[in-house]
């Protein structure tokens, strides 16, 4: 893969805030070295300096817009898509998961899947990926090359479970800690064979504790070390399922009243490099502690509806000041595409309008007042691009589109003969950004760059 130094010439689209859709019509967007380096509108640059760049000018039906971030993916269960949606969490973990994750023991098994995996996700428009992979050094590494040679800016961690896990399908805690710390070490060493213009390199290391009721204190404890003396980024699941709270109190009943946030922190896993997933069943204390941590949530709406049966409350936790991004959480949702996930955040926003809980219960999910937090298509969008940027506390780096920022983008053409929609050309692009948001898919998507390459 070559960096190209291009110049678009068309609409540019991004949200710089949940409020904001920003279209830039009739400008230009000069990108080199990776990076933009020039945002103007077109009348008022001249381009004679930059002829030696590729031009790319888009049609009236097409726009660039930001690549999607995608905060919460099992890498393992791309194979169970759109499958095992009929049962509750633990016995999906248990009839489905465990035994399809222990599959990448193969080591050949494991790059098929993958090289399927992220061979999709980029053609669905994932720039930016957050991984959970398996218990199996090896199999880990394999998908940390597969990012790095397809070009996918991508968080990987080696998934840690040393209890309550089926003797197929688990690991001493030596075992865990040892191969995490390997697997540090071994993505490091990747970081220095790819540096684009000084900025950081695509593949990065994440510390994976399962969660709570797969991993012991010792475990939880060892790898909130490692977090600490590599300062990398930590990520698991948090308040996600009612039986899992119980479970979780059961087991560490005298560790914070037996609540994920207080066994984090504990552990030294709380930290502004974590981002957890879920989050339905937190408790306003809990989030104002993740808050001055600097942590943040994943929220995965669809996945939420199969298993949790409640929701993020979005607009909620950012109220109080949590930085919260989307992910797809496949395979415990249905869909590998960003697009559905940005759908179902809207439409777990519009249920709390006829959906009540007892706040009084922490075990609950309990919500504000909330007549003016409405998640619309903008709001969703945001989450999924520079909302999950800044789960990531990448946010200075990709996202929108600045002046600075690596050039992570779609190049998207909403009048495709194969496509899901009609195109009308007497739409605003506003519209036409709202109807492929609502109503279009992959099939619109004709171009995609991480850090200024196409990929």
């Amino acid at each position: 893969m070559t960096i190209q130094k291009c110049v678009f010439y068309g609409t540019i689209i991004d949200t710089p805030d949940p409020l904001t859709l920003r279209v830039r019509k009739h400008h230009v967007c000069v990108v080199n070295k990776g990076r933009i380096e020039i945002i103007e509108p077109s009348a008022s640059r001249n381009l004679d300096e930059h002829q030696d760049y590729v031009f790319i000018k888009l049609s009236e039906s097409q726009f660039i817009c930001p690549g999607f971030v995608d905060l919460h993916c099992h890498a393992p269960q791309y194979r169970q898509v759109g499958s095992a949606t009929e049962v509750s969490l633990l016995e999906w973990l248990t009839k489905f998961t465990f035994p399809n994750e222990a599959r990448c023991s193969d080591p050949s098994y494991a790059q098929d899947l993958y090289t399927k995996l992220v061979s999709r996700l980029l053609r669905n428009g994932t720039t930016t990926a957050q991984y959970f992979a398996t218990i199996h050094l090896e199999a880990t590494k394999i998908l940390a090359e597969i990012c790095q040679e397809k070009g996918q800016r991508a968080y990987i961690g080696k998934v840690c479970a040393d209890q309550n896990s089926p003797d197929f399908y688990i690991e001493t805690t030596d075992e865990g800690v040892r191969n995490t710390e390997e697997f540090i070490n071994y993505v490091h060493h990747m970081q220095k064979g790819r540096d684009i213009a000084g900025t950081n390199a695509l593949i990065h290391p994440v510390i994976t504790p399962r969660f709570i009721p797969t991993c012991s204190i010792n475990m939880l404890s060892q790898l909130g070390q490692l977090a600490k003396k590599y300062d990398v980024h930590i990520q698991s699941h948090i308040a996600e399922t009612a039986d899992q709270v119980a479970f979780v109190h059961y087991l560490y009943p005298s560790i914070g009243d037996g609540r994920d946030v207080a066994i984090f922190r504990e552990t030294g896993l709380l930290t502004n490099k974590a981002v957890f997933a879920h989050g339905v069943y937190l408790a306003d204390n809990e989030v104002d502690e993740m808050v001055a941590s600097g942590s943040g949530v994943a929220s995965c709406p669809i996945a939420n509806f199969l298993f949790s049966k409640g929701i993020t409350a979005i607009e909620h936790l950012r109220r109080r000041g949590l930085n919260v991004g989307l992910g797809t959480d496949i395979g415990g949702a249905y869909s590998s595409s960003m697009l559905p996930v940005v759908r179902a955040a809207v439409f777990a926003n519009r249920t709390m309008d006829f959906v009540s809980f007892d706040r009084s219960n922490a075990t609950l999910p309990f919500f504000p007042e909330h007549k003016d937090a409405v998640v619309d298509f903008k709001f969703a969008f945001y989450l999924a691009t520079l909302g999950g940027a800044r789960a990531l506390n990448i946010d200075s780096q990709i996202g929108s589109f600045e002046v600075g920022k690596q050039f992570d983008a779609l190049l998207i053409d909403c009048n495709k003969e194969s496509q899901a929609f009609d195109y009308w050309n007497e739409d605003e692009m506003d519209i036409i950004f709202e109807k492929w948001v609502n109503a279009g898919d992959d099939r619109n998507i004709t171009g995609v760059w991480v850090q200024g390459v196409k990929v």
